[in-house]
């Protein structure tokens, strides 16, 4: 390709190209610039590393104990990760950035497709300032690979109902069996229930219908695709992988609270709004406009049919994450696209009404966040010196008075506008100052001091999870005050790590062991303790 044709494939292609490079700048920015601390990263990010250290590409473990909670895509990648950039934080999170991207690019090029560009690019825009949304493209999770496959699955069988062509069933369900396979069968229950759904309202639910979406293919897909493994993992750990995903990690999670992340059904719609800010304050009103109108239009029944299901199971579930919505997103941010432009082009006095209750919302929001984060660091004796970092979110009242002064004045494109650079800018400042400093304080992190040589370690109880990964090392972990004295016994030199809450009554029992470090956790109510054979200095923090 000479150099004018280059030039003139970008002329022809600017905006692809201009919204490739804001989505990598977005989901990539400063991946490795904090370690991994949160538990869920910290888990799966050791998962992926000690499959990696014994050539194990079938049985994941963490710290040497098998670890029933997810299929295995997301560690194939982070193994690949490994291999590019090390152990480490780019490593772990690197292709769920990648699977961010995707996600956003596909989301834009169906959109469009199905709906035309202006409705694409807001789709978009709305994206790109949710925070939280593009949060969990810096995590170390299965998240990622699972919503961009059951997006590019959920997109390519709308796209299939609507125009009839065989090889977008073949998109659709090799996503979905790669959805299975990243993060088990939700990935096949969203997709299935959301057609099912779907052809209810269209009153389309028929078996000849049903015959047309050639369920027997997907069937074939999982057969080839996913089954293997299963098989593989269950003969290699005996049934207790098998028992423990399908019966804990599925039917357990779903009916009783797991890990303490429960609440009632008010939790899930929170977790949405929260989510999906700032452009979450009208889903009232944009879920209303899709009701209106989803007998009309094909899309927005199928993406009410979407959001229905996900925070529909989520809402009934008794485990609530803020992540298991996600899924919806970028069909939710298309129902709000929709609403958005149809409210510019048909104003009532209602409509705007409404639509200043929402906005004035929103910049209570705002303010609420740097007043909110001033006093939560403030709260938190480990994170009290940072506190002044709360001031740097004071862009976010500023900038959404700003836009609201352009609303009231009916200048809706440039209120649009201002709100999203205002939460996009806010979300590079939380991931490349905020979110930094505060991972720092975490108590792995102090721990380096200590850690960070060859005097062996052992964990009495627990510790935080966040430890493994950090070190490159899995630990031996011992259960009951005779087991450590057996263990000291045999080892006079040696460091003694917990975050057990009653690990202090229990070490009482135990001669010779002087306290090194005490660091609380981040926004937790355990500490971490590290204790030492040896007479050495009280460390406190």
């Amino acid at each position: 390709m000479n150099l004018k044709s280059f030039l003139g494939f970008l002329i022809t292609n600017k905006l692809i190209i201009v919204i490739t490079v804001v989505s990598i700048v977005l989901c990539l920015f400063n991946i490795y610039g904090y370690p991994i601390y949160i538990l869920d990263e910290a888990r799966n990010a050791e998962a992926a590393r000690e499959m990696l250290a014994k050539g194990d590409f079938i049985v994941p473990t963490f710290n040497n104990a098998l670890r029933t909670d997810k299929p295995p895509l997301h560690y194939f990648f982070m193994m690949l990760g490994y291999k590019i950039f090390g152990v480490n934080a780019m490593g772990a999170r690197f292709f769920s950035a990648i699977f961010g991207v995707l996600t956003l690019i596909s989301t834009y090029l169906f959109v469009r497709k199905l709906k035309g560009e202006h409705i694409a690019i807001v789709t978009l825009c709305i994206l790109f300032s949710a925070v939280f949304f593009i949060q969990e493209f810096h995590l170390s999770v299965p998240d990622p690979y699972l919503i961009f496959f059951i997006n590019t699955a959920l997109f390519s069988f709308l796209l299939y109902y609507k125009k009839q062509q065989s090889w977008l069933l073949v998109v659709g369900y090799f996503a979905m069996a790669m959805g299975f396979l990243t993060k088990g069968p939700i990935a096949i229950a969203i997709v299935g229930a959301s057609i099912f759904l779907f052809l209810l309202l269209r009153k389309d639910l028929s078996f000849k219908t049903v015959i047309r979406f050639q369920p027997f293919l997907g069937l074939l897909f999982v057969v080839v695709l996913v089954l293997p493994w299963f098989y593989w993992v269950h003969e290699a750990t005996n049934g207790v992988w098998t028992e423990g995903f399908f019966i804990n990690h599925n039917l357990n999670r779903f009916e009783n609270k797991m890990e303490g992340h429960g609440g009632p059904f008010i939790v899930t719609w929170a977790f949405v709004l929260l989510g999906l800010l700032p452009f979450s304050v009208f889903i009232i009103q944009a879920f209303v406009f899709a009701f209106r109108k989803y007998k009309t239009d094909t899309f927005l029944a199928f993406g009410l049919s979407v959001c229905l299901v996900v925070i529909g199971v989520f809402t009934i579930s008794n485990t609530k994450l803020p992540n298991y919505t996600m899924p919806c997103y970028p069909f939710l941010a298309a129902i709000l696209a929709s609403y958005l432009i149809d409210f510019r082009t048909k104003l009532s006095k209602r409509r705007k009404l409404y639509a200043h209750i929402s906005f004035v919302v929103l910049l209570l929001i705002g303010v609420i966040l740097p007043v909110g984060g001033y006093i939560a660091l403030s709260l938190e004796p480990e994170l009290n010196h940072i506190k002044e970092l709360s001031f740097i979110l004071i862009i976010a009242p500023i900038g959404l008075f700003i836009a609201y002064m352009f609303f009231r004045g009916n200048a809706f494109r440039r209120s649009f506008a201002i709100v999203t650079a205002t939460w996009v800018v806010m979300g590079v400042y939380l991931f490349g100052i905020i979110y930094p400093k505060l991972i720092e304080q975490n108590p792995v992190y102090a721990s380096k001091e200590f850690l960070q040589n060859n005097i062996p370690v052992v964990v009495f109880k627990r510790m935080d999870s966040a430890f493994p990964f950090n070190y490159n090392r899995t630990y031996e972990v011992l259960h009951s005050v005779d087991e450590l004295k057996e263990y000291l016994s045999k080892h006079p030199k040696v460091y003694v790590l917990s975050n057990d809450r009653k690990v202090k009554d229990d070490l009482l029992a135990v001669q010779g062991l002087s306290l090194l470090m005490e660091h609380k956790a981040l926004f937790e109510n355990h500490k971490t303790v590290i204790y030492q054979t040896a007479n050495e200095l009280v460390i406190n923090k």
